[in-house]
Parts: C-alpha cells; structure tokens; sequence
C-alpha cells in the first residue's frame, strides 16, 4: 500500500495556486463511470505504482473526507466540506462514453521547508463523528453511492497476538477490501497483499509459503479456490498437496462474508480441513460487520447474532428487512440527500435492503428484498434456495438465478450456471429441470437456463455480487421483456405457463399466500 504525502508552504496558498490551475483532463481506460461531486477545495495524487494508494495532505483541515480506489483507477481523492456546488469529475471505462476529468496539476519543485517547521499538533482533538472516510456500495442494484463513514469507524480495540497474519486480495474502495488494509495497520497484523485481481492459485500459494491465522473470504474466493484444488492441486503428490490443505489448517476456522456460501462448496471446505466455519453479515453502510454466526451454530444460513455496539431489528418483528444502527454507522450519502433520507427508518436504524427471519434466536438471510426473489404468475420464488439446489448437482460449478421480465408471467425463472469441463456438453435445461425436481416444487424450476463457456465469466461487483442488470442483457438478451416468439440463441426455454397441477391443487401458493421460501 502506497502512501503520498503533499507539502507546500501553507495549505492556504497551495489550495490558491491549484484554484488557479483546473484544466487539465485524463482519461482512465479501467474504471466505471462513476461520478463525484466535489467543492473547489479538492486534493488528487496520481500514483499507479503501487496495488493500493491512500492520500492525504500534509496540512490537513479536519472536516477532510478520504476516498480509497483501486490501483486501476489511477488516482484518489481528498475532498472537503463536499457541497451541491461542487466541480463534477467523471471517470473513463472501455467501450463506455467518458466523462471529463477535471484535475488538480501538483508542482514537484517548490522549495523544501525546513523541518523544524513541522510540527505536530498534540493537543488537537477530531471529532469522532465528523466525516471520515467515503466507502462505495457495490452497485448490485444500481449506480453506487458514495456512503460517508463517521472517524470512528475504523478503529480497534485489540492489539494483534505474535504471529497474527491475514491475508488482503479485495479492492480497497469497497469496505470489505479497506477494512482488511486497515485494520492490520493499526493493530500490528502482519498483512500479505495480493496484487490486485489475483487468482485462486495466488492465495493457495499465500497458504502454502506462510503462517496465516485468519482471513474473511467471499463465497467466489471459496469456490474458485475449491474448483483450481480440484483441477491442480488434486493432481500433485500426495506430500506436496498436503502443503496446501495443512497451509489452510493454520487457521482457526473459515469465516466468509459478502454472499451466502454455496452447500456444495462448504462441504468441501469442511471435508478437506476439518475447521468450523463462520458466517458474517455486514454493510457497506454500515461500516463492517453487522451480525456475526457461530461457528458452531446448527441452523442453516444463519448469519448469526449483532456484534458488539451494534443494534440489529428487523421490520415485521420476527422477520422482514435487516435495520441496524451503530454509532459508526454512516452518516450520509455524498451529495445525495433524497438517498439519505431513504436510507433511515424512524428510529435512525438504516435500512439494508436485506431480508431475514429470527429462527432460534439467530438471524437467517432468505435474500435481497428487491432482486433475489422472482414472481412467476401468482408465485413467489426465492432464487437462494434455487441456486443451492442448482451448485448441489454434481456437474454445476457455479449458478446465479433471476427473475426474466415477462409479459404475460411477470418474470421467469432463469438460471446461468457453469459446468464442469467434462460434462457442459450433456447439460441441458430438460435435465437440470429433472434433476431439481428431486428437491424443488415445479413452480421453482427455471423455465430459462443459459450454459456458459469456457471464456465467459458472470458480471459481478468488486464485493462479487452478481450484477443482474448485466446479466439479462449480456447473457439473456433482455432489455426490456423476453420474448417466447424469438428466443435468445444459446438460451433454453420451456414456456412461459405456470405448472397447471400446482394452480388447481394448491391455490394457497397460486395466489401467493404461503411463501414459498
């Protein structure tokens, strides 16, 4: 992790030069086009050297909010008291139109200052709750926006033990990513970072060649992990394969977070290192974790009970949307107030948009409350146990299920899935319809399916949630509604009719009565 610090004679008469200076414009080949809102008081540092860049100034006023991005962004950005009338910058991504970048040219060549002129300010005191840090959302379900954290959100209260080592591979402007960087560096974690993008066998080798005590991992880490042991690892030498597994064994357990771990693939992680395994739920707007699941914990899905500081309800009392509040909790969406208000119930708990049930005392995720269930007819489909079932078949190695607009249904269930080398060929939605039947009523069963190749890989977030927008289009050919006239090549389809014997037998879940969750 890079870090660069500017120093001019003053703050003052450095903000007056680089007033006098914005007009220069870049462009950036890899990166979304997201817009920020910043006022004329605005700092940026170029440094493409490094996997992960953090700037600040060398004078720096307190109200100062920071912006982690990823090395492919090529820049990061200090803003301050960001306002409505604020400058626009926009970055550039392939194939898409660009904005213009606006950016602030830094002189290499004033004089130095004498360093008995620097001096630091210990009796100065932050305010806690003044603006912090601006962490994005994944952008899942729309255009992120830019959630402000509060100072405090980032601190620790733990010192780490001898030997304490973890592991970053997550981009560092999303919070799962900065939380790792950070919270190594301030409590003494020794910290082995990945270049960015890295692949399975990258962090395999991090396990093999180093002691790591702990790492949170996203279910696509897991999976990819298991799918490159099974192709590569499984072919080494009895001696040489249990390097990796023993490397994995260090660990105390196996937490994840981000998404809900396939079945399929935490069986496998429990079969081959015998740890427990640990569900974690949190938020970008929340500043980290939320909810926190035993490792011994028996019920599935759970994602646990609140971790400490922080109050976890949810909407219709025993089920419903997850609210939380926690005093590092964000304070607001930059330079978007009408977000904002949206984003808190009465109370101050800010709604997640995530949906859950207490079972026993402990929270179970059943889903994303506007994409991760689908209405066919009079049915309601949740997509996570769909795609459960579709990861449980031996030869699917990886599943997303969403809802296709349909005229006359509403939506259809489609399916996208990946299959094992050896078997992509006999895979057809006949016989994943078949098989799913086994476990699923007929109402459940993709009336879609779309077989991936080789060189196609799913749309996803850089917290790796599917980006189902892109999804439709890319995969399915769908802008606006399906159509059972001219079908999408590549795409299977078995109608757009509901199940007739469901309909007349079973009226209570026709009309949406009983969930079918």
């Amino acid at each position: 992790m890079g870090f660069c610090t500017m120093i001019t004679n003053t703050y003052a008469s450095w903000l007056g030069v680089a007033m006098n200076s914005l007009s220069h414009s870049l462009q950036f080949e890899r990166w979304g086009a997201l817009a920020y809102h910043l006022v004329k008081r605005l700092e940026v540092c170029h440094n493409s050297k490094t996997n992960h860049d953090f700037t600040g100034s060398g004078i720096l006023p307190e109200e100062a909010q920071y912006f982690l991005l990823d090395a492919n962004s090529c820049c990061l950005l200090v803003g301050h008291g960001l306002s409505d009338r604020a400058h626009r910058i926009g970055l550039h991504v392939k194939n898409t139109t660009s904005l213009q970048l606006t950016t602030l040219p830094i002189s290499h060549n004033a004089e130095p200052l004498d360093g008995s002129c620097i001096e630091i300010a210990n009796s100065l005191r932050l305010d806690p709750s003044s603006p912090g840090l601006v962490l994005f959302t994944s952008g899942s379900t729309g255009p992120p926006k830019g959630a402000v954290l509060p100072k405090r959100c980032f601190t620790f209260d733990y010192t780490a033990k001898r030997g304490d080592a973890t592991i970053s591979y997550r981009l560092s402007h999303w919070v799962g990513g900065a939380e790792s960087l950070i919270e190594a560096a301030v409590t003494g974690t020794k910290l082995y970072v990945l270049k960015e993008r890295s692949g399975p066998d990258a962090v395999w080798e991090i396990f093999k060649n180093h002691t790591i005590t702990h790492v949170l991992c996203t279910p696509t880490l897991l999976r990819t992990m298991k799918e490159f042991f099974a192709e590569s690892i499984c072919l080494l030498s009895p001696l040489e394969r249990d390097k990796y597994v023993q490397g994995v064994q260090k660990m105390s357990k196996i937490s994840c977070c981000s998404a809900m771990i396939a079945p399929s693939v935490l069986h496998f992680w429990k079969d081959l290192t015998g740890l427990p395994f640990e569900n974690v739920y949190g938020s970008t707007e929340m500043g980290g974790a939320v909810t926190r699941a035993s490792a011994k914990s028996l019920v599935q899905f759970s994602i646990g009970v609140p971790c400490s500081g922080v109050e976890v309800k949810l909407s219709e009392g025993d089920k419903g949307e997850i609210l939380a509040r926690s005093s590092w909790m964000l304070t607001h969406y930059i330079g978007n107030e009408k977000a904002t208000k949206a984003a808190f119930d009465d109370d101050g708990f800010v709604k997640t948009g995530d949906l859950a049930q207490d079972v026993n005392g402990e929270y179970v995720f059943t889903g994303r409350a506007t994409s991760d269930y689908i209405f066919f007819h009079g049915f309601r489909i949740a997509t996570l146990p769909v795609e459960n079932h579709l990861t449980d078949l031996p030869y699917v190695t990886e599943a997303c299920v969403l809802g296709v607009p349909d005229h006359e249904a509403k939506q259809l269930c489609g399916s996208i899935i990946r299959c094992s080398k050896d078997t992509s060929s006999q895979v057809s939605l006949h016989r994943v319809r078949s098989d799913l039947s086994k476990y699923l009523p007929t109402y459940m069963l993709q009336a879609l399916l779309r077989v991936l190749k080789d060189t196609e890989e799913i749309p996803r977030t850089i917290s790796q949630k599917p980006i189902k927008k892109l999804i439709l289009r890319d995969f399915f050919g769908v802008t606006d509604y399906w159509s059972i006239e001219n079908p999408t090549p590549g795409v299977e389809t078995c109608g757009n009719l509901p199940p007739q014997h469901e309909v007349t037998t079973r009226p209570w879940d026709w009309c949406g009565l009983q969930r079918a969750d």
